[in-house]
């Protein structure tokens, strides 16, 4: 499948990129300025477009594009993408949200939520899977360095841990088996 990331530079679009890279995908992504994270996606081959949004940075031949929220509806490459919905029906277009959303629907997922604390908590849980032997996804808000300074582990069990953001109520679009709610 070819995904295209609009805003790929930013922590939670940048951990669910390296999932689908890792898992065989091929990505490309745009971003407004380069980062140590954009840097580490050029190193792994990925085509990025840098600098100003453009029309010409979402391929015809692209199955599914993610964006971020912090993209608005009147963006060049989001209006290109539902322009090339209306011409071809497979083409899906998902945000960051709705996309982690689909993922939550594929694994036993624990979704991280509250106003304090879920970095860390999100982090504790992952690598303490990780050390129980089970194997999980992780893809939390932060770089940790435990995931070779990246925001996301992707492991190869049923096993889904995620930060739940509830910035634009964002977790609403999450399926999760365990919420751990950190604070009110």
């Amino acid at each position: 499948m070819k995904i295209h990331f609009i805003g790929i530079g930013g922590i939670g679009m940048s951990g669910l990129a390296k999932y689908y890279l890792e898992k065989g995908h091929k990505i490309t992504g745009s971003d407004l300025a380069f980062s140590e994270i954009t840097d580490w996606f050029k190193k792994q081959g990925v085509k990025l477009f840098m600098g100003k949004h453009s029309s010409e940075n979402v391929a015809d031949d692209v199955d599914l594009i993610i964006y971020s929220p912090a993209v608005s509806e009147d963006n060049l490459e989001l209006r290109e993408a539902h322009q090339l919905q209306a011409k071809n029906q497979k083409v899906e277009i998902l945000s960051y949200p709705q996309a982690l959303g689909k993922l939550t629907k594929k694994h036993f997922t624990i979704a991280v939520t509250g106003t304090h604390g879920k970095s860390t908590t999100t982090s504790m849980i992952g690598l303490l899977l990780i050390k129980a032997g089970l194997d999980p996804t992780v893809i939390v808000g932060t770089k940790l360095k435990e995931f070779e300074d990246s925001s996301c582990r992707v492991g190869n069990s049923k096993y889904l841990v995620i930060e739940a953001c509830e910035h634009f109520e964002s977790f609403l679009n999450y399926y999760p088996n365990i919420i751990v709610l950190t604070t009110i």
